[in-house]
């Protein structure tokens, strides 16, 4: 019998909780496992702190290169300085050689969660709420010279008391060579294809800046008011080839119900030539505010109304 990675993953996961790794943090509850890492609920067992622990998988922990890549999501996070960033307090290896990061503890629910829990799409005043909230993040970011890479509705993190974050800067390109060298290579496909932008699609690394993040932006909205990615193919390789060579088709082909406003600013985010696209996030988030105002929200001048904070029980 053939034993699926990823099951084998979850049961090596699983098998860690109760763990404590450094005489310091006991793993109280896997949280998630992905295709790099897995996530616990963990407790620091001299003052009681409640962390998340990040821990790189033990095949990849020996992995040169992976292993700087998630170091780096350490020190990119932290680097952005904005409280809608997850915080990294610190990194440090396990007995058993496995990579791990301290993390500030979440709860609530990512955006695709929420987004399925609301029947596969979410309301346009929400959406643009937090919109509004991660382009002020990328604006941040992006003056420090970081690009996040990876931006799509998994990563963006509602919680109970209706704060958003931004998870996951382990795909982060730091715009400073001597810290990116050798990091990423032209060619190698890096981010979740549903929201990569063409340049990212090609590979081609020295084009890739903030406005690949708006791309992203812009395929997150896209998603979440529609239910359905840009571009809709049967396989990886057409899809990779519709995201690399293809404009995308406007949001006005699958919500021809939302206002012009709305739609106007998503298909300029998502302009195949990067040229195209907005200025900058700052300027992008400028005509979300102002769709919001078109879509009904009001004006609270320049203060959008977050959405109801998730329910602890669910």
């Amino acid at each position: 019998m053939t034993i699926d990675a990823s099951e084998d993953r979850v049961r090596r996961a699983r098998a860690r909780e109760g763990a404590v790794l450094r005489d310091k943090w006991q793993l109280d509850r896997l949280l998630g496992v992905g295709g790099m890492a897995s996530v616990f609920s963990a407790t620091h067992r001299n003052n009681g702190k409640r962390v998340a622990v990040k821990m790189l998988h033990p095949e990849l922990s020996v992995v040169s290169q992976i292993k700087a890549r998630f170091l780096r999501e350490g020190y990119a996070s932290n680097q952005v300085g904005h409280h809608g960033v997850v915080s990294v307090l610190d990194d440090d290896v396990s007995e058993d050689g496995s990579v791990f990061l301290v993390m500030e503890l979440l709860e609530g629910e990512n955006l695709d969660q929420r987004r399925l829990a609301a029947g596969g799409t979410l309301d346009l005043l929400e959406v643009l709420w937090a919109m509004d909230q991660l382009l002020d993040v990328l604006t941040a970011a992006h003056a420090k010279g970081i690009i996040h890479r990876d931006i799509k509705p998994e990563n963006i993190f509602l919680t109970r008391d209706a704060a958003l974050k931004v998870l996951d800067f382990g795909l982060a390109r730091v715009q400073r060579p001597q810290q990116t060298q050798g990091l990423t290579r032209t060619n190698m496909l890096m981010g979740t294809l549903d929201f990569m932008s063409p340049e990212q699609a090609r590979g081609k690394w020295d084009g890739v800046g903030a406005q690949a993040d708006l791309w992203s932006v812009g395929a997150t909205m896209f998603m979440l008011l529609s239910g359905r990615p840009v571009h809709e193919e049967t396989t990886l390789e057409t899809q990779l080839k519709a995201v690399a060579g293809r404009a995308p088709r406007s949001l006005r082909s699958v919500r021809p119900d939302l206002p012009s406003a709305v739609i106007t600013l998503v298909d300029r985010a998502l302009a195949f030539d990067a040229r195209d696209r907005w200025a900058d996030a700052a300027a992008m988030q400028e005509a979300i505010r102002q769709a919001y105002v078109v879509a009904g929200g009001g004006d609270d001048g320049g203060t959008l109304r977050p959405p109801p904070a998730v329910d602890p029980s669910t």
